[in-house]
């Protein structure tokens, strides 16, 4: 259980290194930097924990759709804490269980059991309630900090998605592979990855382009990308070692719930980003849908 709460502490001060560089920054060429530094992080780290070796084909291939993934996944979700209140929109990420659990129904035709079902119905409710969402006030009447869905839901919903698609393929190497090493995967994934990103920087470059927001706040810039790509790769790597030990059906959802938990009450105690008038009720219901999904 250690590695499972060493991965959820890494994913919850990823999520926040990643509000925080969204505060300074918002150009797409400056994500797409900082992803390609945060990437080639997690692949050195990988590279010295002994990932330089040549995998199977079908680990190769599940690493290179995890990686092209991973980067659009990435600058989505740097996007989507850009326009909307963190503790929400970290809500609906962690509502990306919800991707295998169709997988199955659709494409596996596995049966609809009463987890499942109950599970869907209510990422059903937390969606409505998202959209439907409305300003809370504080005790004196007045409006809090409120950030209307519409901004913000579209794109958070596109980043489940693909998170989802990145748990899986996690899963599917570990059942799929059993031998083969984590840091092997987590090296060839984040190599593709990165190197996806360092060409399309290059050739924003040879198009002349620049990066006014890097070099107007270089520190500022390099702490964030290389702390968030220290905590993304302890967390990636974590989470697959914990997988080892412990069941998906377990790690997945209380890794989940943990951290959607600790983000909300970020968002508002430290962010001061207003509780919304269904904030709470989103939430529990939010727990209740990723633990409910989790053990079906």
């Amino acid at each position: 259980m250690h590695f499972l709460f060493l991965a959820y502490l890494s994913f919850t001060l990823r999520t926040v290194c990643n509000k925080e560089y969204t505060r300074r920054f918002s150009k797409t060429e400056t994500n797409l930097f900082f992803n390609a530094i945060g990437l080639s992080i997690t692949c050195l780290i990988s590279a010295l924990g002994g990932g330089i070796q040549a995998p199977g084909s079908l680990v190769l291939g599940l690493a290179a759709v995890f990686g092209i993934i991973f980067v659009a996944t990435v600058y989505l979700m740097l996007v989507s804490y850009s326009k909307g209140p963190m503790g929400l929109v970290a809500l609906i990420f962690n509502l990306s269980s919800i991707v295998p659990v169709i997988a199955g129904l659709t494409i596996f035709h596995e049966s609809l059991g009463l987890y499942k079902a109950l599970g869907l119905l209510c990422v059903l409710c937390v969606f409505l309630l998202s959209w439907r969402d409305k300003a809370a006030k504080d005790r004196e009447g007045k409006l809090m900090e409120y950030i209307p869905p519409k901004v913000w839901l579209p794109i958070a919903l596109l980043t489940m998605l693909l998170n989802g698609s990145l748990s899986t393929i996690q899963n599917m190497t570990v059942q799929w592979a059993p031998d083969t090493s984590i840091m092997v995967f987590n090296f060839w994934a984040f190599l593709i990855g990165a190197s996806l990103c360092w060409i399309l920087l290059f050739i924003h470059k040879l198009r002349g382009g620049h990066f006014e927001e890097v070099t107007s706040q270089p520190k500022a810039f390099a702490l964030d990308s290389t702390l968030c790509g220290l905590f993304a790769s302890a967390g990636n790597i974590l989470i697959m070692y914990a997988l080892q030990y412990v069941p998906s059906t377990i790690a997945y959802p209380l890794n989940g719930s943990a951290g959607t938990i600790t983000l909300y009450l970020i968002s508002v105690l430290y962010y001061k980003e207003g509780r919304t008038r269904y904030g709470i009720l989103m939430l529990a219901i939010g727990v209740l849908s990723i633990v409910l999904l989790g053990i079906a």
